[in-house]
């Protein structure tokens, strides 16, 4: 009698637990909690999905790209980053056409898809070398009608480019800034994926600001997939230069937060409000810190995302005083740095 009581308590607790966290997340029923008790493997389809579709990072080897696309002396391997650590290095040898990868082995773009790439890249060329794609978003197959339904070039007029190509290759013009080179930028394209350019659209983030597209809003209407699509990073084109593209953080994902490379944040008052600027991997002087969107003399808190470290400067340049961080500080009047940072410096960690 004893063991049958005890039985049907602990029966009676598991359901009570199983049915208690479906109240947080509304993909498993009750009935699955109880099926579970059965069959304790059949919830597990039931749960969500690990947001990451496929992981580029260095350290995982050239296994994760399907093809390594290169023409005669290019070479694409890893290299250690003073700033941002181990990265890709895709480097394209003057009188050479292309250097890419076509990722992602193990991933497949398919209708309905609502993915987000991102991505983390410093070019080392000159400012004024047009280019065809640093970045692609590429048909492959037979019958597709854009080719290349998304770009990322440079341009001899010293501007970084987004384009969107409908069928027919007809180019759209979706956004532009300065070119930087020699410096890391973050990049995230969100895509519905569809052949349907009334379903399909894209999203796009830079240095970690959504901007907008053909000068109207921030998401475009658009045809995102083309018989098979897949991401290309690298160089292509600018036959005549030398030009060698870091790349890191390479991730396709379902959501933002999970694509977008991490970036360590100042703001203006303590507890994480007023002014915000934020910053990749790299050495950031008083007048980067005013460009951001930051003020000088005026940051009193600041978050610090894992796997990165800030140093904060008293002086411009680099100098005075200095502060180092690793994880969120909700008040630098802790550390006797409020309204200090002059200048910065950020690191992986």
């Amino acid at each position: 009698m004893k063991k049958t009581y005890l039985t049907g308590i602990l029966m009676l607790a598991m359901v009570t637990s199983l049915l208690t966290n479906c109240k947080k997340n509304s993909n498993v029923s009750q009935s699955d909690a109880v099926a579970s008790l059965q069959n304790p493997g059949s919830i597990k389809a039931a749960l969500p999905t690990a947001p990451i579709l496929w992981d580029g990072t260095a350290s995982n080897g050239t296994g994760v790209f399907k093809v390594l696309d290169i023409d005669s002396m290019g070479t694409i391997g890893t290299t250690t980053d003073a700033n941002a650590g181990l990265v890709w290095k895709f480097y394209k040898p003057s009188n050479n056409h292309r250097t890419e990868v076509h990722a992602a082995q193990g991933y497949q773009a398919a209708e309905g898809d609502d993915i987000y790439v991102g991505w983390r890249s410093k070019l080392d060329m000159p400012a004024n070398i047009q280019t065809n794609a640093v970045f692609q978003w590429k048909a492959y197959g037979t019958g597709f009608t854009q080719n290349y339904p998304i770009v990322i070039k440079t341009l001899s007029t010293g501007k970084l480019q987004l384009e969107y190509y409908s069928p027919g290759k007809v180019l759209h013009i979706l956004w532009n800034t300065p070119l930087q080179t020699n410096v890391w930028n973050d990049f995230v394209l969100h895509l519905k994926v569809s052949a349907n350019a009334s379903t399909g659209f894209i999203e796009f983030w830079y240095n970690g600001v959504m901007q907008t597209l053909n000068g109207t809003s921030t998401q475009y209407a658009a045809r995102t997939l083309d018989v098979s699509c897949d991401p290309k990073w690298g160089v292509y084109g600018g036959d005549a230069s030398t030009i060698t593209n870091y790349v890191s953080n390479l991730k396709i994902t379902t959501t933002y937060a999970s694509a977008a490379p991490p970036r360590v944040t100042l703001y203006q008052n303590c507890s994480f409000t007023g002014w915000a600027a934020t910053f990749g991997p790299g050495n950031y002087t008083q007048t980067d810190l005013t460009t951001a969107g930051g003020v000088n003399d005026d940051a009193s808190a600041v978050k610090v995302p894992f796997g990165l470290k800030v140093t904060l400067y008293q002086n411009n340049n680099y100098g005075g005083t200095s502060s180092v961080y690793t994880a969120d500080q909700s008040c630098l009047s802790s550390s006797s740095f409020n309204d200090l940072t002059s200048s910065l410096k950020v690191t992986t960690n």
